[in-house]
Formats: C-alpha cells, sequence, structure tokens
C-alpha cells in the first residue's frame, strides 16, 4: 500500500465530490453552479477514488518482512 498515493486519491475524490455538489446547487458556492460542475467534479471524483484504489492496491502480492 502507497499512503500518499491514498491520501492524494481521497482529498482529490473528495474535492471532486464538492464541486459536483455545488454544480447540483446543494452546495453553497459563489459561481461552480450548473452541469459542467457537476460533470468536472464526477470526473474528479472519479480520478480520487482510482488514485486511491491504486494506493491501495499496490504492493498486494508481495511480502515484505
Amino acid at each position: 500500500m502507497r499512503p500518499l498515493l491514498v491520501v492524494v486519491g481521497v482529498v482529490v475524490g473528495l474535492l471532486g465530490a464538492a464541486w459536483a455538489l455545488q454544480g447540483a446547487y446543494l452546495l453553497p458556492a459563489t459561481f461552480m453552479r450548473g452541469p459542467e460542475w457537476v460533470g468536472i467534479g464526477a470526473v474528479t471524483a472519479g480520478v480520487g477514488v482510482l488514485l486511491a484504489v491504486l494506493g491501495i492496491r499496490a504492493g498486494r502480492g508481495t511480502t515484505s518482512r
């Protein structure tokens, strides 16, 4: 497991989720409103989840003692 990759993935995922919720008018925002921000947020959240999963899976199958 690569902890840094997992942490970065979680942070990016949370930012993406916040952008998507702001775009959907579910969180207060200034200019990040509308369907384009829902899309940007969803893609960003997906990238964050992918990074976290890759970080968790990295190193599996190897025995380190």
